[in-house]
């Protein structure tokens, strides 16, 4: 019987070493110079061939919510938003049946790791997966694609908005299980000044007025609601947007810089004093999110007229990210402990039964082959979409109906000009959306 015990600890860790694998590979160097660089084609021809090669760490099966995350956004950078239309919706449809899924993959993560599950997607790559979406079908020319997008993207922030209210009653009520405090482990993120934006820009060009009331309203929300999110403010030219002089038309720009943030690994020993040496402690790995630095510092448009004005921040993207994770970081610390501890739990009865049968050093032996399985299996999930910019800034101008040059210059934060791109011939016309969208990764 004890040896059976024995038996089936060893294999026990020799299979959760097998399920364990790096989430975090130096693959992206290249795709990531390429983005920087504003070389977006080449980037998808990049992820493309990342995909294919069998090997791959990051792209393999039960991540292919990400690959289609990072491929659409790649895709919609470089102009290609049909594709870039395919791969999000593709993404968002995973992300659909990944969240039907999650309670039988949950529990097995308890046992394993969360590196083999699918990966389910974040809230945040959730929402802006349907924003992103909406732009492209406002750049193929179909405002009511458009629509639908950013219908659903307004859906899912009121799944947000009902998950947070439920996590504060439960908080605030007399007989509750959680202390007040949880409350502030809750997202606070439950509406997007984004979304919103785009949405009101939408339904004013369909001349729906009302429609561009509530958003307007629920865009001020969304900085009230959120302060830690929405620590800037509200950008001057939103109320510009809710009319328009007759005989005017209105161009409106929107600035994507950076990339979104990344995980890293944190590590730490705990101690485990009901265990024998070398027993006695275990890994404990748990994700962090870390921001890439951007060297914008501010964007101004300028049009062949000589009118120009600077575009002002409306979402911190990195900021929605961070929070939206950190509303399930307690989970992941309660789960990450308990599959520790039970991990170096088998070890140490493997090393007591190896003991008794062989010796202190066959039991020294087997207790340390268990350990170091255990840290090496014992990996922080850090899968996440790359390619999401970190902030969006918006602005418009009113402006007489026609054709119109416009320059975006890029600044860095000691006021040089980092990039510049240039647009000849961009139609504004009058009753309809005039939305051009830049990008500068760095």
């Amino acid at each position: 019987m004890k040896l059976s015990i024995l038996k089936l600890s060893l294999g026990f860790f020799i299979a959760i070493s097998l399920f364990s694998c790096k989430s975090n590979p130096r693959t992206f160097e290249d795709i990531d110079a390429s983005v920087a660089a504003g070389s977006f084609e080449t980037a998808v021809l990049e992820i493309n061939e990342q995909r294919s090669v069998r090997s791959s760490v990051y792209y393999p099966e039960r991540n292919a919510i990400l690959f289609y995350l990072d491929r659409g956004m790649l895709n919609y950078y470089a102009g290609s938003y049909a594709d870039s239309a395919n791969d999000l919706q593709e993404a968002d449809r995973l992300m659909e049946e990944a969240f039907t899924k999650s309670l039988s993959a949950e529990i097995g993560t308890f046992i394993a790791n969360d590196l083999v599950r699918e990966y389910p997607g974040e809230d945040f790559e959730s929402l802006y997966a349907s924003v992103f979406n909406a732009l492209n079908y406002y750049n193929r020319n179909d405002i009511e694609g458009a629509l639908v997008e950013i219908r659903i993207a307004n859906e899912k922030l009121d799944v947000l908005a009902d998950r947070f209210q439920r996590t504060r009653e439960r908080a605030t009520s007399a007989n509750a299980d959680l202390p007040t405090e949880a409350v502030t482990e809750a997202s606070k993120f439950s509406n997007s000044a984004l979304a919103r934006y785009i949405s009101l820009l939408l339904f004013r060009s369909a001349n729906r007025m009302d429609d561009v009331r509530i958003d307007h309203e629920e865009l001020q929300r969304a900085f009230q609601l959120a302060p830690d999110v929405y620590n800037f403010p509200v950008p001057r030219s939103i109320g510009e947007e809710l009319s328009v002089p007759s005989g005017m038309a209105r161009l409106n720009i929107i600035g994507f810089t950076g990339m979104s943030p990344i995980k890293e690994e944190d590590n730490m020993r705990i101690p485990l004093v009901f265990l024998p040496p070398p027993n006695d402690s275990a890994l404990l790995s748990l994700p962090r999110m870390v921001d890439r630095p951007s060297v914008i510092g501010s964007v101004e448009v300028v049009l062949n007229t000589g009118e120009r004005f600077n575009l002002e921040l409306l979402e911190d993207m990195s900021r929605v990210a961070h929070d939206t994770f950190q509303s399930r970081y307690s989970t992941i610390v309660i789960k990450t402990t308990i599959r520790t501890i039970i991990k170096a739990t088998t070890g140490g009865v493997a090393a007591g039964v190896a003991r008794e049968r062989g010796g202190e050093l066959m039991g020294f032996a087997v207790g340390l082959f268990g350990r170091i399985v255990a840290d090496v299996s014992e990996q922080a999930d850090l899968r996440m979409s790359r390619f999401f910019p970190a902030r969006a800034l918006v602005g418009g101008i009113n402006i007489p109906p026609g054709n119109y040059s416009v320059t975006v210059n890029f600044y860095g934060p000691f006021g040089q000009i980092i990039a510049s791109e240039h647009r000849e011939n961009i139609q504004v016309q009058e009753n309809r959306l005039n939305l051009s969208q830049f990008v500068q990764k760095r």
